[in-house]
């Protein structure tokens, strides 16, 4: 029986998607948050900074509970998914059983082997069902997590005269990066503060 795949490792896929060229319009509005990059380090007038996507999302709360949410989800399918394959397993044992000790008839052999074929077709609908349910979460999820990204980096506009976050991760198209323009620091510490303030919000209103 194929397995089902770990929901953990297609999650960590979500770190290797780059959001490239995040376009800021209205560059002279009121500045909506407090973390930038030091102007005094580096000449910033060009508008393009960068995040590692690898580092927010390895320190990014919310992407933390989703993997573990559906690690949760994972392990519930997988466990239904053994038990009913365990029971069908000790069926099969049983018609064997059974079978090599003539205590059946072939009628009865018939009519079980028909039982053990519906049983285990059953079974591959079920595991079939199981893994596009869990792809359609984590694919949803992976929404969520990468909407709340770039809706704080929207939040951002005007800051800075950012005109461009780029993103970039190990093996990923940006090769090289100056240090000066890494803005990964100050993103992480708002979007937690956001998903922090967002979860008290509806803690409350429960």
């Amino acid at each position: 029986m194929k397995k089902l795949p770990l929901i953990l490792n297609i999650v960590l896929a979500i770190a290797v998607i780059v959001l490239y060229v995040l376009y800021f319009t209205s560059p002279n509005k009121e500045f909506k948050h407090s973390s930038a990059i030091d102007t005094t380090k580096t000449d910033v007038s060009k508008g393009i900074v960068y995040i590692n996507i690898d580092s927010v999302y390895s320190n990014y709360q919310m992407y933390k509970d989703v993997v573990g949410d559906l690690e949760n989800k994972y392990n519930v399918s997988d466990a239904q998914l053994k038990a009913k394959q365990t029971a069908f397993e000790k069926n099969v044992n049983d018609y064997k059983y059974k079978l090599e000790r003539g205590l059946i008839t072939r009628t009865e052999a018939a009519q079980i082997e028909q039982g053990l074929a519906q049983q285990q077709q059953q079974l591959m609908g079920l595991q079939q069902q199981l893994e596009g349910q869990l792809a359609e979460e984590q694919q949803v999820a992976q929404r969520k997590v990468l909407n709340s990204i770039m809706e704080y980096l929207a939040g951002l506009e005007g800051e800075k005269s950012y005109q461009f976050v780029l993103g970039t991760s190990f093996g990923g198209n940006v090769l090289y990066a100056n240090d000066n323009f890494d803005i990964t620091k100050s993103v992480t510490e708002g979007l937690n503060e956001s998903y922090k303030k967002l979860a008290e919000e509806n803690k409350k209103d429960k």
